[in-house]
Protein backbone atom coordinates (compact mmCIF):
# COMPACT_ATOMS: atom_id res chain seq x y z
CA UNK A 1 0.00 0.00 0.00
CA UNK A 2 1.50 3.39 -0.95
CA UNK A 3 2.27 5.83 1.85
CA UNK A 4 1.35 9.50 1.43
CA UNK A 5 3.56 12.10 3.03
CA UNK A 6 4.18 15.83 3.06
CA UNK A 7 7.55 17.54 3.00
CA UNK A 8 9.20 18.48 6.29
CA UNK A 9 9.59 22.14 7.22
CA UNK A 10 13.35 21.55 7.19
CA UNK A 11 13.55 21.07 3.38
CA UNK A 12 15.60 24.26 2.95
CA UNK A 13 18.19 23.38 5.59
CA UNK A 14 18.42 19.81 4.26
CA UNK A 15 19.13 21.14 0.76
CA UNK A 16 21.80 23.49 2.09
CA UNK A 17 23.46 20.64 4.00
CA UNK A 18 23.45 18.51 0.85
CA UNK A 19 25.00 21.35 -1.15
CA UNK A 20 27.77 21.78 1.42
CA UNK A 21 28.41 18.03 1.41
CA UNK A 22 28.78 18.20 -2.39
CA UNK A 23 31.22 21.09 -2.11
CA UNK A 24 28.75 23.62 -3.55
CA UNK A 25 29.10 27.22 -2.45
CA UNK A 26 26.11 28.63 -0.59
CA UNK A 27 25.85 31.99 -2.35
CA UNK A 28 23.26 34.72 -1.82
CA UNK A 29 21.55 33.92 -5.16
CA UNK A 30 21.37 30.21 -4.30
CA UNK A 31 19.94 31.00 -0.87
CA UNK A 32 17.31 33.23 -2.51
CA UNK A 33 16.40 30.43 -4.94
CA UNK A 34 16.16 27.82 -2.18
CA UNK A 35 14.05 30.15 0.00
CA UNK A 36 11.67 30.96 -2.87
CA UNK A 37 11.24 27.29 -3.75
CA UNK A 38 10.74 26.37 -0.08
CA UNK A 39 7.83 28.83 0.06
CA UNK A 40 6.05 27.31 -2.94
CA UNK A 41 3.06 25.19 -2.02
CA UNK A 42 2.38 24.15 -5.58
CA UNK A 43 4.46 23.14 -8.60
CA UNK A 44 6.21 26.00 -10.39
CA UNK A 45 7.99 26.53 -13.68
CA UNK A 46 11.64 27.49 -13.97
CA UNK A 47 10.45 30.61 -15.77
CA UNK A 48 8.21 31.57 -12.81
CA UNK A 49 11.22 31.23 -10.51
CA UNK A 50 13.33 33.38 -12.84
CA UNK A 51 10.68 36.10 -13.08
CA UNK A 52 10.01 36.09 -9.33
CA UNK A 53 13.69 36.60 -8.49
CA UNK A 54 14.70 38.82 -11.42
CA UNK A 55 14.85 41.93 -9.24
CA UNK A 56 15.96 40.22 -6.04
CA UNK A 57 18.75 42.10 -4.21
CA UNK A 58 20.94 38.99 -4.43
CA UNK A 59 21.08 39.41 -8.20
CA UNK A 60 19.56 36.11 -9.34
CA UNK A 61 20.09 35.78 -13.07
CA UNK A 62 18.30 33.45 -15.49
CA UNK A 63 21.32 31.16 -15.94
CA UNK A 64 21.84 30.89 -12.17
CA UNK A 65 18.17 30.04 -11.62
CA UNK A 66 18.11 27.37 -14.33
CA UNK A 67 21.40 25.83 -13.16
CA UNK A 68 20.10 25.71 -9.59
CA UNK A 69 16.86 24.03 -10.70
CA UNK A 70 18.87 21.48 -12.68
CA UNK A 71 21.20 20.76 -9.72
CA UNK A 72 18.21 20.35 -7.39
CA UNK A 73 16.49 18.05 -9.89
CA UNK A 74 19.61 15.94 -10.50
CA UNK A 75 20.03 15.49 -6.74
CA UNK A 76 16.31 14.72 -6.35
CA UNK A 77 15.39 17.75 -4.25
CA UNK A 78 13.02 18.78 -7.05
CA UNK A 79 10.76 16.53 -9.07
CA UNK A 80 10.17 17.48 -12.69
CA UNK A 81 6.51 16.90 -13.37
CA UNK A 82 4.98 16.74 -16.82
CA UNK A 83 1.55 18.29 -16.50
CA UNK A 84 -1.58 17.06 -18.20
CA UNK A 85 -1.01 19.91 -20.70
CA UNK A 86 2.43 18.53 -21.63
CA UNK A 87 4.62 21.26 -20.12
CA UNK A 88 6.96 20.81 -17.16
CA UNK A 89 6.79 22.14 -13.64
CA UNK A 90 8.84 21.40 -10.55
CA UNK A 91 7.85 20.46 -7.02
CA UNK A 92 9.92 20.14 -3.87
CA UNK A 93 10.65 16.57 -3.00
CA UNK A 94 13.09 14.43 -1.05
CA UNK A 95 15.79 12.19 -2.47
CA UNK A 96 14.62 8.66 -3.09
CA UNK A 97 12.10 6.93 -5.31
CA UNK A 98 8.47 7.97 -5.08
CA UNK A 99 5.54 9.10 -7.21
CA UNK A 100 3.27 12.14 -7.25
CA UNK A 101 -0.46 12.83 -7.02
CA UNK A 102 -1.12 16.37 -8.26
CA UNK A 103 -4.29 18.41 -7.79
CA UNK A 104 -5.25 19.92 -11.15
CA UNK A 105 -7.07 22.80 -9.48
CA UNK A 106 -4.70 24.09 -6.76
CA UNK A 107 -1.46 22.25 -7.56
CA UNK A 108 -1.13 20.52 -4.19
CA UNK A 109 1.32 17.67 -4.67
CA UNK A 110 1.37 14.53 -2.55
CA UNK A 111 4.26 12.09 -2.66
CA UNK A 112 3.54 8.37 -2.67
CA UNK A 113 6.04 5.81 -1.49
CA UNK A 114 5.71 2.26 -2.67
CA UNK A 115 5.37 0.64 -6.06
CA UNK A 116 2.84 -2.13 -5.43
CA UNK A 117 0.66 -1.18 -8.41
CA UNK A 118 3.71 -0.93 -10.66
CA UNK A 119 4.88 -4.37 -9.54
CA UNK A 120 1.51 -5.86 -10.52
CA UNK A 121 1.64 -4.15 -13.92
CA UNK A 122 5.21 -5.38 -14.42
CA UNK A 123 4.10 -8.95 -13.73
CA UNK A 124 1.18 -8.65 -16.16
CA UNK A 125 3.43 -7.24 -18.87
CA UNK A 126 6.05 -9.94 -18.27
CA UNK A 127 3.42 -12.53 -19.16
CA UNK A 128 3.17 -10.80 -22.54
CA UNK A 129 6.94 -10.86 -22.98
CA UNK A 130 7.43 -7.19 -22.14
CA UNK A 131 10.40 -6.36 -19.90
CA UNK A 132 9.85 -3.20 -17.84
CA UNK A 133 13.14 -1.33 -17.39
CA UNK A 134 11.89 1.67 -15.46
CA UNK A 135 8.81 3.70 -14.68
CA UNK A 136 7.39 7.11 -13.85
CA UNK A 137 3.99 7.61 -12.28
CA UNK A 138 2.13 10.89 -11.87
CA UNK A 139 -1.54 10.95 -11.00
CA UNK A 140 -3.75 13.96 -11.70
CA UNK A 141 -7.03 14.72 -9.96
CA UNK A 142 -8.61 16.84 -7.23
CA UNK A 143 -7.37 17.09 -3.65
CA UNK A 144 -9.56 16.97 -0.56
CA UNK A 145 -9.74 20.80 -0.28
CA UNK A 146 -10.83 21.26 -3.90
Amino acid sequence: MPTLYQLPATWSSQVQAAMRAEGQRITAPRLAIIAWIADQERPFSAEALTLALAKHPAGVGRATAYRAVEWLREHRWLARIQTDRGDYTYARTLPGHHHHAICTRCGTTLMLEGCGAIERLTQLLAREGFEVQGHLLELFGRCRRC
